[in-house]
């Protein structure tokens, strides 16, 4: 049985999602979250509960993992591979063990029942702001329709923003609209090679700082480098794990941002 709440404004506070088996306790548990201005969705019933995650990816998730019920919530956390919400853990329970599983789950935080709601609050609108400084403008190009799609969900669950480029004879126009703070291409392109495209990207002068990372599935080390020495700043291989690509691409873009600020 499922049980939601919906409090606020829709689009205009954070989207949160509260899981409890126990409806009278999650009930609870999302109203007075709305009280600090979020959109509050409770959930008791698993299915909807992850059929509303595919649907419409929450900011924050916070799970009471006390029930049976809960314990297989959890679960449902591993659609979080192309998304970053953080997933914040309520129970009853306060020993080492059970905080160490939460650590190797990727639980953002622990809160031990009677929850103090404002702390929790402060922990999720933590982790929201964090995800909100991820919002880097990445450009991605691959002749690959099915991979250019994929990418571009990848790095924008993420709360990135991705302009995706199907040819890349349009790359020069497609920096001067979009002003990328990373470009991802891939390798092996028919009208004009990822190389090329390096080179070419790298004689005008004001785009000499753009990080450039290929994303292909060559794995000869020497063309490897060679894609390196025209100076891109890495190499990741096709097939990536989401969770890679979403912290490569990151750290790359947030190195560039902070070099362009201090200019």
């Amino acid at each position: 049985m499922n049980d939601s709440l919906q409090l606020g404004q829709t689009r205009q506070f954070d989207l949160v999602y509260v899981y409890a088996a126990n409806i009278t306790y999650g009930a609870e548990l999302a109203q007075l979250l709305g009280l600090f201005n979020y959109e509050v969705v409770h959930f008791s019933d698993l299915e909807e509960f992850r059929s509303a995650i595919l649907v419409r990816a929450p900011a924050a998730v916070v799970l009471d993992i006390d029930s049976e019920e809960g314990q297989r919530a959890k679960a449902a956390m591993a659609v979080r591979v192309i998304t970053t919400f953080p997933a914040i853990y309520v129970s009853s329970r306060d020993n080492f063990d059970d905080r160490l599983v939460a650590v190797r789950e990727g639980a953002e935080g622990y809160f031990i029942k009677p929850v103090d709601v404002q702390a929790l609050s402060v922990r999720i609108d933590e982790k929201i702001a964090k995800n909100t400084v991820r919002s880097y403008r990445v450009l991605v190009v691959d002749d690959d329709e099915f991979f250019l799609s994929f990418f571009e969900a990848v790095l924008s669950s993420a709360g990135m923003h991705v302009m995706p480029l199907v040819d890349p004879t349009q790359i020069l126009m497609a920096i001067k609209k979009f002003k990328p703070e990373l470009i991802l291409t891939d390798l092996h392109m028919p009208q004009c090679s990822g190389i090329e495209m390096a080179k070419l990207i790298r004689q005008n002068n004001h785009y000499l700082d753009i990080p450039i990372v290929f994303l292909s599935s060559e794995t000869e080390s020497e063309k490897q480098i060679g894609a390196l020495e025209t100076g891109a700043d890495d190499f990741l291989t096709k097939p990536i794990d989401p969770e890679k690509l979403i912290s490569s691409i990151s750290a790359r873009a947030e190195r560039y941002r902070n070099l362009r600020k201090k200019m």
